[in-house]
């Protein structure tokens, strides 16, 4: 502070301070005169003139405004005789000096007294400041109403100079020797100031004051109190939450890309095995699968810059080795990562077996279809084991058959990658203890999670494959057990726990498609039996038609011929039997029609070439014909091609209003398929069905295990199909 304001200072100083000791007032007057008539002494000196009285004023002045009224009254006087004293030089009379003098020094007194006062008030009022704000810090800071209030009375009796005073929230009866000042917050009751009673009228007036802000520093504590209270109760509830909540809870910092926890709630302890001080004292990634560790740096590091909250999943190591699957919801607030997560292992596995279930599921139905279809065996095995090891995850499948008590004959297998694998037909031993001889054994799925620690031999086998492990089901075929559908896994354990039952619908697929063959087989082999028996039958009636019936009637034509030349006089006799003779040649062309249509000696004879001739020649509408057959096929094939060509040529003829017909006939390049078609460029709308009678060529075609297909759309003609395997048919 500047030397300027020293006299400031000063003043403030003597008005402001406290009352002194009256000793100290006395001696600090008597010090004022003395210095006062030395200075005067001195002065006048220099201007003998001049009385200099208002230096005697200077003292008046400082104790009136230290040391009271009565003292200040006393020095006045002692200052006017002073004052009078240096007067008496050669004047008559002094009133009129000294009562300028006095009413100079009273007037000093007053205004100094008045200035005191004010600044008394002044002070006091600013202590009450003080005190209201001094209040304020207590009640607003302190964590509990009660020693707040009783901190604050014992402030405000030191500051207001009381014996005591006591603050209470609500009304508070009075003693005897007390005054109740009651606090208001509105129109309510709020608290009550207790005081004692026979205070002065200033100290009253002081507490009076200090009401307003005691009733709004009372308002605002009790409010403070409720908010903390609800605070507390909050605080507690979201402790409790966070202590029993099932989803992990988290807060944490972010640290150079990474994340540390800085508080986790007992659930993420529980799903991860892991202490509060472990979790909180390593970097979250080390938690983190090492194949999710990347992902997760990349969402964390946008959690800063994002708005809301970043979701994301990851793989978790536990304690004990196990893997849980985690679904995070993280935010950022203030530098703090805050979020929970939660444990979807089980969402995951479930999405996963559902997943594969689909995947298993999709597999059968291909499978289904092949068997469905009629496909050949060969086919559905192979597409049943590779449908079966890409559905389950294995890297080894085999199909195998039981021939006898100890070996097993290969129907297919897959080996994936560069491991060898069963050859087809490959013949190999049904070990004690295997899977294929607990199959055999208990018609019912079997597994070995471990061949190293089951079967030390049976590992040495299966090593060379690559297999560890395996499990199988039986082919149960007409009650009896067929033989084994098994799946091999390269590492232990590596096949899935409910691979059983995938294994046996597969197995049953196959079971399905093994009976269906047989039963395929059989009822082609009976159709071919019931057909080749029906020709053997038409070939007897030709046979018997043609040596039997054709030859009497031949012979008796020859006969009449006779008696018709011997009744040389009769002529009506000869024309009798010239008419029997040519009703019986009529009947020898309708018998050798008939026999025709049993069975074609010429076929017999010559094969489809010449038979395929005959009937072309036989056709009413001409046909353009093309044999590429060199050699006799077998009989039943012959036989279905010449009905067939047969048969269409008939239909052409009755329906067809065709001009011509065109027959092709050859054999495949391997000569294991005969193919023959008969088109014609009639008006088409031909139908397989009704009284076509290809019906039972089309019967007679698929009892050789051939197909015969009939093109007709009205305009376009008609076209007939056929094809027979060759090498069925022998």
């Amino acid at each position: 502070m500047t030397w300027q304001s020293a006299p400031t200072r000063f003043l403030e100083e003597v008005v402001r301070s406290p009352a002194r000791p009256l000793g100290l007032g006395i001696v600090v007057a008597a010090g004022f005169l003395a210095g006062e008539v030395l200075a005067v002494f001195a002065l006048k000196k220099i201007a003998p003139e001049n009385a200099f009285g208002a230096i005697l004023l200077l003292g008046v002045l400082v104790v009136s405004a230290g040391w009271g009224f009565g003292l200040s009254i006393a020095t006045s006087l002692a200052s006017a005789v002073v004052y009078a004293y240096l007067h008496l030089e050669g004047r008559d009379s002094l009133a009129p000096a000294l009562a300028v003098f006095l009413t100079l020094a009273f007037l000093t007194n007053a205004l100094v007294g008045q200035a005191r006062l004010r600044a008394a008030e002044a002070e006091q009022r600013r202590l009450e400041a003080d005190l209201s704000a001094d209040l304020a810090r207590v009640m607003l800071r302190a964590p509990a109403l009660g020693p707040a209030l009783d901190d604050a009375g014992r402030r405000l009796a030191d500051v207001l100079g009381l014996p005591y005073a006591t603050l209470s929230v609500g009304a508070a009866a009075p003693g005897s020797d007390q005054m109740a000042i009651g606090l208001r917050d509105g129109t309510e009751d709020s608290g009550t100031l207790l005081v004692p009673r026979d205070l002065p009228v200033a100290s009253v007036r002081r507490v009076h004051r200090m009401v307003p802000s005691l009733q709004a520093l009372l308002a605002a504590a009790c409010d403070r109190e409720g908010i903390t209270a609800e605070l507390e109760a909050s605080r507690r509830e979201l402790e409790r939450f966070f202590a029993v909540a099932t989803d992990l809870l988290f807060m944490g910092v972010s640290e150079g890309g990474s994340a540390r926890l800085t508080r986790i709630n007992p659930a993420f302890e529980r799903a991860l095995g892991y202490s509060a001080a472990e979790l909180v004292s390593r970097p979250l990634v080390d938690l983190i699968h090492p194949d999710d560790r990347q992902s997760t740096r990349a969402a964390l590091a946008e959690v800063p810059q994002s708005d809301g909250a970043i979701k994301f999943e990851n793989r978790c190591r536990r304690r004990d080795g196990d893997v849980r699957w985690l679904e995070w919801n993280v935010v950022f607030d203030h530098g703090v990562l805050l979020g929970g997560a939660r444990d979807v292992t089980d969402r995951r596995r479930e999405q996963d077996r559902l997943r594969a279930a689909r995947t298993q599921q999709a597999a059968l139905r291909r499978v289904a279809t092949l068997v469905a279809r009629g496909a050949a065996l060969r086919d559905v095995y192979e597409v049943a084991v590779a449908e079966l090891a890409d559905s389950l995850g294995v890297e080894h499948v085999t199909l195998a058959a039981f021939h006898n008590d100890d070996i097993g004959v290969v129907l297919a297998g897959l080996n994936h990658g560069d491991q060898p694998g069963w050859v087809v037909g490959e013949r190999f031993p049904i070990e004690t203890g295997s899977v294929s001889d607990q199959v055999r054994t208990t018609g019912a799925p079997a597994r070995i999670d471990d061949y190293d620690a089951f079967s030390p031999h049976i590992a040495t086998r299966l090593r060379r494959f690559g297999v560890r492990a395996g499990a199988g089901a039986p082919l149960i075929v007409d009650g009896r057990i067929h033989g084994v559908l098994l799946v091999g896994s390269y590492v232990p354990h590596g096949i899935p726990e409910t691979a059983e039952a995938h294994i046996r619908d597969f197995a049953d697929l196959i079971s399905t498609a093994i009976v269906n063959a047989e039963t395929r087989a059989e009822l082609t082999a009976s159709r071919a039996r019931i057909v080749a028996a029906a020709d053997e039958a038409r070939r007897g009636f030709e046979r018997d038609l043609h040596d039997g019936a054709q030859q009497r009637i031949v012979s008796l034509s020859l006969q009449l011929r006779a008696v018709e030349a011997a009744a040389e006089g009769d002529d009506e006799l000869r024309t009798q039997l010239s008419t029997v003779v040519d009703g019986l040649a009529g009947l020898h062309s309708d018998l050798q029609e008939l026999s025709r249509g049993l069975h074609p000696a010429v076929l017999s004879r010559g094969g489809l070439r010449p038979a395929m001739r005959n009937l072309a020649r036989r056709s009413p509408v001409p046909v353009e014909l093309d044999v590429d057959v060199e050699h006799r096929l077998p009989e039943p094939v012959e036989v279905a091609a010449y009905y067939v060509v047969a048969e269409a040529l008939t239909n052409v003829a009755k329906h067809a209003n065709a001009d011509s017909v065109t027959v092709r006939i050859g054999l495949a390049e391997d000569d294991s398929v005969l193919r023959l078609t008969v088109s014609d460029d009639g008006s088409g709308g031909a139908s397989a069905g009704g009284g076509s009678g290809l019906v039972g060529l089309r019967d007679r075609v698929e009892a050789l295990s051939g197909e015969l297909t009939v093109t007709s759309h009205p305009g376009d003609g008609t076209t007939v199909t056929a094809t027979i395997p060759v090498s069925h048919s022998t």
